[in-house]
């Protein structure tokens, strides 16, 4: 995806830098070439990576796949 269409607060499934699978995650700050994500959803083979990591990972904009689907809960 490109820079453009990516927008802050959005939860998007991508493939972030260092890590062995995709993962889903809120956008928390843009920069010129790539992006840093709050990680929701992820792999077990991820695991240890990303508690190192805090739970925030750094993700090129060409390794973004789309906008994950928000779980909706309506009473």
């Amino acid at each position: 995806m490109n820079r453009d269409s990516i927008s802050l607060g959005h939860v998007y499934e991508c493939k972030p830098v260092g890590l062995q699978r995709r993962v889903i995650g809120e956008v928390v700050k843009k920069l010129e070439n790539c992006l840093v994500l709050s990680v929701e959803k992820y792999d077990l083979v991820d695991h240890d990576e990303i508690q190192e990591r805090f739970g925030k990972v750094v993700v090129k904009y060409s390794e973004v796949y789309g906008k994950a689907e928000v779980e909706c809960f309506f009473s």
